[in-house]
């Protein structure tokens, strides 16, 4: 019984790291597409990225931050730099999730001095 309840606790103390890993934004952030806003018109917007144009819809179910704060797609402004975390369909189209505002421009030089890059802008 003893062995039973070290097992368990040890399982506890290995396990509960992982739950804060899971939701840490540094992960699921990384796979965003990335670029600038060329249009917006109420519920879609239109993403110019490196591949091109691409139209990205939205919902009410959709979240959208800029830093480590939750806003509203009232701070989607044309020549922003986002990134957006969804689903692509056949057509191209991509259905967002998730919308991260204020994303540095491409080409800064954060990672050279270990800094932080700083949004564009604030809202």
């Amino acid at each position: 019984m003893n062995r039973l309840l070290g097992i368990a606790l040890c399982a506890l103390v290995l396990l509960a790291p992982a739950r804060g890993w899971a939701h840490d934004p540094r992960l699921h952030k990384g796979n965003a597409v990335t670029g600038e806003i060329a249009l917006v018109t109420g519920d879609n917007f239109d993403l110019k990225t490196a591949a091109g144009n691409i139209k990205v819809t939205f919902s009410s179910k959709t979240t959208f931050e800029h830093g480590k704060q939750k806003v509203d797609k009232s701070h989607l402004r044309k020549g922003d730099r986002v990134g957006v975390i969804g689903t692509k369909l056949p057509t191209g189209e991509l259905v967002a999730k998730e919308i991260l505002l204020g994303l540095p421009e491409p080409g800064k030089n954060a990672a050279k001095t270990g800094e932080k890059a700083k949004p564009a802008h604030k809202h």
